[in-house]
């Protein structure tokens, strides 16, 4: 737990010295929502774990450690409050200074100083893996909304006995137009809340702030209710992305049907918030893996662009006075989306300032560089790859030349220039420390997946030898190997890792394999309705 507690230390810290940067609206995004993704895959682990051998050791150094734990004590301390928090931390390490100590030992400090059953509830969060999903209904009688909520392990698709599960879940619960929020522990499978004095077009919203470790599965009157607020942005950037977040997740395990995370997208066409935006392109990410082989991504590329159409208007090319950090991330994910999904005015304006950049005619801002090379990249040709692999063996700085690799040369569209690229990444040239990362991004490129995972297999006796089963090799496993969409491919993998076994590597290969599975059932499972739907844009 001392991971998540650093990770958790370090934001609450920055949030207090430098509260105008907003820490925690990058916590979700960041930190959080990669914890629950790997935590709900059968093949995750709990956050207090034995360790049988030294080689598992980087193996459990994962988002789990780290972000899970982080997370968890997020939601701790805000169900326990700030000052009970510091109190039960200062008398714990007061205690125990210069002494070894174990975790219900730091229980026992923060139950003492909040008066709550801290031992019962944390212990279901930290000694098991994965986390629960809360199905929601209400019923309305008479000026009461009647709340049904019920818990259950959130599955994935591989782990089947999901029934021995159980959580003791701080729940919040928010009302259209109230401030106070109505806050309930829930320590049973399923239980009534009555809320007084709601009407009956009233949303709820459980889960104020994205601060628990959990997902919420609204019944389609509950998301129905929600729309308004999402659109009218009368709900937070965090309890936005908090509802599509939850919508997708639920979708990708098969408890929600993906038209209707399509047609919730189209709900955010207005939206301004870099956070939020973030989100969404991470649902498009996921079904820019799934969609990859299909007849009517062209269609799927025109849906985005077509989200994107509002934005694009609120976004400049370069840096406004006073603007704030989000505001420059916002512009670098916007530009590089759109020139990623074909927006010929981002591409054009994109390649014109590559080659004012690369002439060294009007050299790019950094903040601007990756999105830049990117967008180049996209529909470039042979003289924008040699420009580019001439500017990284020029380059003196080793951050520039990273995003010149990352950005600009894993983006081609080109098979045989991604051939190349893969070449160039284990060549001399490349610092060995970044090879694998040059791999992983042609391997995020839909164009280059295939040739990254059978570069990877041809050269998979001098990777071992060079990265000796480290954790960059470990980590390059899952970037190659889970990208796919079928259960050919899942077998494929399982044979090849079978065949030439990674020791240290076992839990990656285990979670890459699952992904692909997930995705193969979910085009099984919703493949035609996808295809109906874009057929009709």
């Amino acid at each position: 737990l001392n991971e998540g507690f650093a990770s958790f230390m370090e934001n609450l810290t920055t949030d207090a010295l430098f509260p105008e940067y907003r820490i925690f609206d990058q916590f979700v995004p960041g930190t959080m929502k990669e914890a629950l993704k790997l935590d709900a895959l059968s093949s995750s682990h709990a956050i207090e774990v034995p360790v049988g051998h030294p080689s598992e050791v980087d193996e459990i150094f994962d988002d789990i450690s780290y972000n899970k734990g982080a997370s968890v004590i997020r939601m701790l301390y805000n169900w326990i409050g700030e000052e009970s928090f510091k109190t039960g931390m200062h008398n714990y390490l007061s205690k125990y200074s210069y002494q070894n100590a174990e975790t219900p030992q730091l229980w026992a400090e923060l139950e003492a100083a909040s008066k709550l059953p801290v031992k019962d509830v944390m212990t279901t969060w930290t000694v098991q893996k994965g986390f629960p999903v809360i199905s929601v209904r209400s019923r309305q009688e008479g000026t009461d909304r009647i709340i049904t909520m019920e818990q259950a392990k959130f599955v994935s698709g591989g782990d089947q006995d999901a029934s021995k599960y159980f959580w003791r879940i701080p729940v919040s619960i928010m009302i259209s137009g109230r401030t106070e929020v109505t806050k309930v522990m829930m320590d049973e499978r399923k239980m009534e809340v009555t809320l007084n004095n709601v009407k009956p077009e009233d949303w709820i919203k459980l889960n104020p702030g994205f601060v628990g470790f959990y997902r919420v599965n609204y019944a389609t009157e509950e998301l129905d209710r929600l729309r308004p607020a999402i659109e009218s942005k009368v709900l937070s950037p965090l309890d936005r992305l908090n509802v599509l977040d939850d919508v997708f997740s639920l979708i990708v395990v098969g408890k929600a049907n993906t038209v209707d995370g399509l047609r919730l997208l189209q709900a955010y066409k207005n939206e301004d918030s870099y956070v939020v935006w973030n989100n969404m392109n991470n649902a498009l990410n996921v079904l820019n893996i799934l969609l990859a082989d299909e007849q009517i991504y062209c269609q799927f590329e025109k849906f985005v662009l077509d989200l994107f159409t509002s934005i694009k208007t609120k976004v400049t090319w370069d840096e406004q006075e006073g603007e704030d950090h989000f505001q420059t991330l916002l512009r670098s994910l916007v530009l590089s989306k759109l020139g990623m999904y074909g927006d010929p005015e981002v591409k054009a304006e994109a390649k014109r300032r590559f080659e004012k950049h690369a002439s060294g005619t009007s050299l790019l801002k950094p903040n601007l560089r990756s999105t830049v090379y990117a967008c180049t990249a996209y529909s470039g040709c042979e003289p924008d790859y040699e420009s580019m692999l001439r500017l990284h063996r020029t380059e003196e700085l080793h951050e520039e030349k990273d995003r010149i690799a990352r950005s600009g040369l894993a983006n081609f569209a080109s098979t045989d220039i991604l051939r190349k690229v893969l070449d160039f990444a284990i060549s001399e040239e490349v610092r060995k420390q970044d090879s694998v990362h040059i791999i992983g991004g042609v391997s995020r490129n839909r164009v280059g997946r295939d040739i990254a995972w059978e570069f990877f297999k041809e050269n998979f006796g001098l990777l071992k030898e060079r990265y000796q089963s480290g954790f960059l090799l470990s980590h390059l496993v899952k970037s190659v190997a889970e990208k796919f969409n079928t259960e050919e491919r899942a077998l494929a993998v399982e044979k090849f890792f079978e065949e030439n076994p990674l020791p240290g590597s076992e839990r990656n290969v285990s979670q890459a394999v699952e992904t692909v599975r997930l995705n193969a059932a979910w085009i099984a499972r919703d493949g035609k309705a996808i295809r109906e739907f874009f057929s009709a844009q």
